[in-house]
């Protein structure tokens, strides 16, 4: 594959921004190694925003990029997740958690044996801490406040000390592992221009950053009509797995499913903010997939629909040709689909019950 068939693929959607794409052109166009890592808070159940993450992975691998996932415990501990129990977070982590995104890189199309899982405490040593320092001695403590939006808290809320260094730790990740991509969702994207910033005093490098798109939230948002500003105000109706029905997770039974899709918010005709349509667009029609998506109704409600791309969906929506009950009932249904491997892998699982229990404790 050429320089530009690989660029496409990294390039293309989940992809939402790439920091800076000039950067990866030459890169790729000299021939040097590209490294790659997503690191991941161990903070519950999987859900649908995390399988594109995945999905990002496989079309890595397919350009050639050397893949890693780093199972960040230490980072879950500090945001107090899953009570802080250090011992149930790592089994959570290489029993459930690695086990999802290797189904989800499969169901990408990638190989899940071709990227490397890593424990975070398993590789922290006096070089990474050290690294956190000089991280640390090159950020402002209001820079670092500013980015710990990554944990989904106002800094006016008041801060617990241990949330200042996780920017400080997760700049150092990249660093410490020797890479030159790190990937993460847009909300991330205050860390690593702070990796960008020091790397060169850090290490002698700028890391580049690949974020991918957040899908919204299920729910009808707190402010509507929703602000534009996209990069901040929209981030906090990012899907959450702490608001009850934002989200769909890996796990969930049908029913679960159909519920969740067919009582989310979709305003009839609206295209701007509507998180039923960014979830046919970001997943019905994810390039990894190359899925067709189905609308089955009866003959007097226009009868069923076939379509293979996004646009066409959108135009009818626009039109009033597909009405928003219709339409969450095709992507219920797909999403069904989309997560039968899933609920094969971990039915009954007693892991998954007792995090259940956990996460609603």
């Amino acid at each position: 594959m050429d320089a530009n068939g690989r660029l496409e693929l990294i390039l293309r959607s989940p992809t939402e921004e790439f920091l800076v794409e000039s950067e990866l052109e030459a890169k790729l166009k000299s021939g040097e190694p590209l490294k790659h890592y997503i690191g991941y808070e161990i903070s519950g159940l999987v859900h649908l925003g995390q399988l594109l993450t995945a999905f990002k992975i496989a079309d890595l691998q397919k350009a050639g990029v050397e893949t890693r996932v780093l199972m960040a415990d230490f980072h879950t501990i500090i945001n107090n997740k899953l009570g802080g129990d250090a011992e149930f977070i790592r089994k959570v982590a290489n029993e459930y958690f690695k086990k999802t995104i290797e189904t989800g890189i499969e169901i990408g199309g990638g190989d899940p044996k071709k990227t490397k899982f890593t424990m975070a405490s398993e590789i922290y040593n006096n070089d990474y801490w050290m690294t956190v320092l000089r991280v640390g001695n090159q950020t402002t403590l209001s820079r670092a406040l500013r980015s710990i939006s990554i944990m989904g808290r106002d800094e006016k809320e008041g801060v617990p000390t241990a949330w200042v260094l996780y920017p400080l730790m997760q700049a150092a990740d990249i660093f410490h592992q020797g890479l030159n991509i790190a990937h993460a969702g847009l909300d991330q994207r205050k860390i690593h221009v702070i990796a960008r910033d020091v790397g060169m005093k850090i290490a002698g490098y700028k890391p580049m950053a690949i974020h991918n798109h957040m899908l919204l939230g299920l729910r009808k948002p707190s402010v509507w009509p929703v602000p534009e500003d996209k990069e901040g105000k929209w981030q906090t109706f990012k899907m959450s797995k702490s608001v009850k029905g934002s989200a769909v997770f890996v796990n969930d039974s049908e029913e679960e499913i159909t519920k969740k899709v067919n009582s989310a918010f979709c305003p009839e005709g609206e295209t701007g903010y509507n998180p039923v349509l960014d979830w046919t667009k970001h997943v019905v029609f994810a390039p990894q997939l190359k899925g067709v998506f189905e609308i089955h109704r009866d003959e007097k409600y226009g009868g069923n629909s076939r379509y293979t791309d996004y646009e066409s969906v959108e135009a009818d929506f626009i039109s009033g040709k597909l009405h928003p009950s219709d339409l969450k009932s095709g992507l219920a249904k797909f999403v069904v689909d989309l997560l039968a491997p899933f609920r094969r892998e971990f039915e009954g699982n007693e892991l998954v019950s007792e995090l259940k229990k956990r996460i609603t404790r």
